[in-house]
């Protein structure tokens, strides 16, 4: 069906987690792929006032926490299923797009 998604997100994050925060983000890093039957893998991403939440599962889930604290002090939130690699690459890409403000809300 999909690739594991918590494995994906975690080479994504060692693979661009150094330019991340060279460019000043923060970054945190959440792994439950060992502890876990439904295996999981988040990360939370601010810069600015702005951040988000991106949790992927081994099942293909993937939740969405975005907030910009500036605007609204409540998160806006988004739950995907049967995600694919493509979709998670293009996910994270347009979030950090967002919170770097290159983009309109996510």
């Amino acid at each position: 069906m999909n690739e594991s998604l918590p494995g994906l997100l975690r080479v994504r994050i060692n693979e661009s987690g150094p330019w991340l925060e060279g460019a000043g983000f923060t970054l945190q890093v959440f792994d439950a792929t060992v502890r876990t039957e439904k295996k999981s893998f988040g990360i939370y991403v601010e810069k600015e006032g702005r951040g988000f939440y991106l949790t992927v599962w081994n099942s293909g889930e993937v939740q969405v926490s975005t907030i910009d604290y500036e605007v609204d002090p409540s998160p806006s939130e988004k739950h995907l299923s049967n995600v694919h690699a493509d979709q998670l690459r293009t996910e994270f890409e347009d979030l950090v797009d967002w919170v770097s403000g290159s983009s309109g809300q996510s």
